[in-house]
């Protein structure tokens, strides 16, 4: 499923929380969808049709345990689940924010 959602999957996700889970360590954390931005610039040259790469920014909770990057399974808020998603975590995009920020990267 990952090779097949785009930026529009994600774009009525805008304001919802989803679980962001690992196995190897035990990690469960709630991330909301805050942006989705298409990436157009980003397509690889000659690549052909394929998907527009897109980027998703989530912000956690503020005393929830952050982390710096890990891959896991997103459990969506429309009931959807992404396996194999990697998360890093990113500098927030509002200085002085206290919530931890994240991204995922889809190219």
């Amino acid at each position: 499923m990952l090779g097949t959602i785009t930026a529009a999957d994600f774009q009525p996700l805008q304001g919802q929380v989803c679980i962001f889970e690992t196995v190897n360590p035990t990690l469960s954390v709630r991330l909301t969808v805050e942006q989705v931005t298409s990436r157009p610039d980003c397509q690889v040259p000659g690549a052909g049709e394929g998907r527009e790469p897109f980027g998703v920014l989530l912000s956690g909770q503020q005393a929830e345990v952050d982390f710096t990057s890990a891959t896991g399974v997103l459990r969506l808020g429309d009931g959807a689940t992404l396996e194999g998603v990697y998360i890093n975590r990113v500098l927030p995009p509002m200085g002085g924010d206290p919530r931890p920020w994240y991204q995922l990267v889809f190219n």
